[in-house]
């Protein structure tokens, strides 16, 4: 039950973020900072979705992910269609190790 909780909440949220990225009129504002803001939406979607993938993909989900984590940060200019295709695919990973979970794995 926690697992399809938690399903749900990843699912919603980040589908929240694929909404954020949509409302960018202009896909190359994805890529810019501002004052006092040292991280792009773009990079902070790479790291999401990084960070879902390491740890729950291939922490719990046993997918074999390898994390460059460097990497996220450092990418640039990616097309929004790309990064919303990775947060689907992260979508998917998230249903599938979390589906496998017991509720002993929660204690």
């Amino acid at each position: 039950m926690l697992n399809k909780i938690l399903t749900e909440i990843y699912e919603r949220d980040l589908g929240k973020l694929k909404d954020e990225l949509n409302a960018y009129i202009d896909e190359a504002k994805m890529w810019q900072t501002g004052n006092g803001i040292s991280n792009s939406s773009g990079n902070l979607t790479l790291h999401i979705i990084g960070n879902l993938n390491h740890f729950i993909g291939a922490t719990l989900g046993n997918t074999g992910y390898v994390r460059n984590r460097d990497s996220e940060f450092a990418l640039k200019n990616i097309p929004r269609a790309e990064l919303l295709a990775e947060i689907d695919k992260t979508i998917d990973v998230i249903k599938t190790a979390l589906s496998k979970l017991t509720p002993e794995d929660f204690e």
